[in-house]
């Protein structure tokens, strides 16, 4: 886990899950709180040590058993093990991009939300591919709003990391988070949307049966490749571009051509 991932997840905390009210009723005594994609390779890969204290209880959940997993998911968009409406909070870091269809996850991470319940997800929107054992996205500002919309959750805040130095601190990534929240809904509205969720996660689960290849490196070819990419002037941002192409027209005058 990169430093600026850990800053986020701990700011989130901070704000939202430690003061005496939660989301917009009293905070519970004890809030539990589901981390997505919890397997850490190294202790310190891990946000646990965010939930430490009495007033948390912290549950690590990922497809793989190993450091810091509490929960083996079966299935990657059906959780079948977590029953619905039974944590107060579900985060995530660097997993979404992982997941090739992440709005199945988003489904069920609205699913076992209890109503007011919070979520925080950080997922990169951009830096290099990492492939575990995928690697399919990026998220820019707007995939907040988009993703939380599409699971009947309400955007609380949603940032991107703007900054791009500083190696090492993770910043390299630009950490897009969006924290979201479940609405208390009416009896017929909450069946209706459960209802909604269970059809996305059932699609999810059908079409996660099938196998998605890696791509393999070495399928472009070499005159692809030199055709495809775009000259290194045209590169250069739109603002050079113009001031390049304005600086050119005006020696042109100056000659007389």
């Amino acid at each position: 886990m990169h430093r600026s991932s850990y800053l986020k997840m701990t700011a989130f905390r901070d704000a939202y899950l430690q003061g005496p009210r939660f989301g917009t009723a009293a905070r519970p005594a004890v809030l539990r709180v589901l981390d997505l994609g919890a397997r850490a390779v190294r202790d310190q890969d891990s946000y646990r040590g965010l939930f430490a204290s009495s007033s948390f209880a912290y549950v690590g959940a990922d497809m793989e058993a190993g450091n810091n997993v509490d929960i083996v998911l079966a299935d990657p968009h059906d959780w079948s093990e977590i029953e619905s409406s039974s944590f107060d909070v579900v985060i995530s870091g660097q997993t979404l991009e992982h997941d090739p269809e992440f709005w199945v996850t988003i489904a069920e991470v609205a699913r076992v939300l209890r109503p007011n319940g919070l979520c925080c997800l950080i997922a990169p929107s951009t830096g290099p591919m990492h492939r575990y054992p995928l690697d399919c996205w990026r998220f820019y500002a707007d995939a907040g709003p988009a993703m939380l919309s599409w699971a009947g959750l309400e955007q609380i805040e949603t940032h991107v990391e703007t900054k791009r130095w500083g190696k090492g601190s993770g910043i390299e990534w630009g950490d897009f988070m969006v924290i979201g929240r479940k609405p208390e809904l009416a009896p017929g509205e909450q069946a209706a949307l459960d209802s909604r969720l269970a059809t996305i996660v059932a699609l999810g689960t059908k079409r996660s049966a099938r196998t998605i290849e890696p791509t393999r490196a070495g399928l472009a070819t070499n005159a692809f490749e030199k055709n495809a990419k775009v000259p290194l002037w045209k590169r250069c941002p739109y603002t050079l571009r113009a001031a390049f192409a304005r600086t050119r027209s005006s020696i042109g005058e100056r000659l007389g051509r």
